[in-house]
């Protein structure tokens, strides 16, 4: 039973990587892309407010799920 419950959840957190990733790749893509001069300073605050944020995010879910598949 515990196996089936461990195994649920790395395929949820697996899935949860492949979300953040996107995430990740779409938000560098719209930063990259980004004029310097659109918005003030919204090419700023999007890589502050949320794309640095959800890397780091993904280095701890990668963390974690290297963790966890490296237990016994």
């Amino acid at each position: 039973m515990a196996i089936v419950l461990i195994e649920e959840v790395l395929m949820g957190l697996g899935e949860v990587k492949i979300s953040l990733d996107q995430a990740v790749s779409i938000l560098n893509d719209i930063v990259e892309d980004m004029p310097p001069d659109m918005g003030g300073n919204l090419q700023e605050v999007l890589e502050t407010s949320l794309l640095q944020p959800l890397q780091s995010r993904r280095a701890v879910l990668d963390k974690l799920l290297d963790d966890m598949t490296a237990s016994p």
